[in-house]
């Protein structure tokens, strides 16, 4: 490197750290108003209308799963929630929005599905369950599995199933 590119290059450093520096000393100190606005008052209010979920679980624990279906379906609260229209805020206890009840659903299959079947396997670890993530992954509507074709099938194995036979007229 020559001296003239090493020279600009400890220039622009020191300018970003000297800029750091004096941009810290020049914040004022954290009021105890700026500390708790990033921190929660006290826990959620418990939840309401919950179908699907169980009915003792606390806001938190509500909270912490739907930010799990986010991002499993790739969507945002609106996608199951409707919109109060007088207050303009998501009336999460709604039934109105007819997804929601979809969501239910896939809810109550995704549980039996571990409850019922994945218990059944004998080399089954309790960390190996199915979620919404395992079909969704990240979308919420998930594209539907093709399988790929197989290129070398052996001898006598038809590469296409056979066409059912025809029914008699």
């Amino acid at each position: 490197m020559n001296g003239f590119v090493r020279h600009s290059l400890l220039v622009v450093c020191m300018a970003s750290l000297s800029g750091r520096i004096v941009s810290a000393q020049d914040s004022p100190a954290p009021t105890p108003q700026t500390q708790m606005a990033g921190q929660r008052r006290g826990p959620r209010p418990s939840p309401t209308n919950l179908k699907a979920l169980p009915k003792d679980m606390t806001g938190d624990e509500v909270i912490k799963i739907m930010r799990q279906y986010e991002v499993d379906l790739g969507v945002e609260c609106k996608f199951c929630h409707t919109r109060n229209p007088e207050t303009r805020r998501i009336d999460f206890a709604s039934d109105a929005n007819p997804v929601k009840d979809k969501a239910r659903v896939m809810i109550k299959m995704t549980d039996d599905l571990n409850a019922k079947y994945l218990a059944q396997l004998s080399d089954h670890r309790s960390a190996d369950v199915v979620t919404c993530g395992t079909c969704h992954r990240g979308m919420s509507h998930p594209e539907a599995f093709v399988p790929k074709p197989r290129e070398n099938r052996p001898a006598g194995v038809p590469s296409q199933p056979s066409a059912p036979p025809s029914a008699p007229h």
